[in-house]
């Protein structure tokens, strides 16, 4: 399972996400961007916490070179 790290800095996204609400974040797929498909559960952190979430868009390239992809994802939390 890939992770999404959340900023320190936002932290109205992490707690949107947390509320149950979709948020848009940004990632880095070093080389795996199947990783980062709809529908695939990510480990999402933010500072010393943690949650399981669900991407629930299509991701989209920002970036790319040869080493590594940012995209834009939108994440779910996992219901209980």
């Amino acid at each position: 399972m890939s992770t999404i790290n959340i900023p320190e800095s936002d932290f109205i996204s992490y707690r949107e996400f947390i509320e149950g609400n979709p948020v848009s974040v940004r990632t880095v797929s070093l080389g795996n961007d199947d990783d980062y498909e709809k529908g695939k559960n990510v480990v999402v952190t933010h500072l010393t916490m943690e949650a399981i979430g669900k991407i629930v868009s299509e991701p989209i390239i920002i970036d790319h070179d040869k080493d590594k992809t940012v995209l834009s994802v939108i994440i779910e939390k996992n219901p209980v």
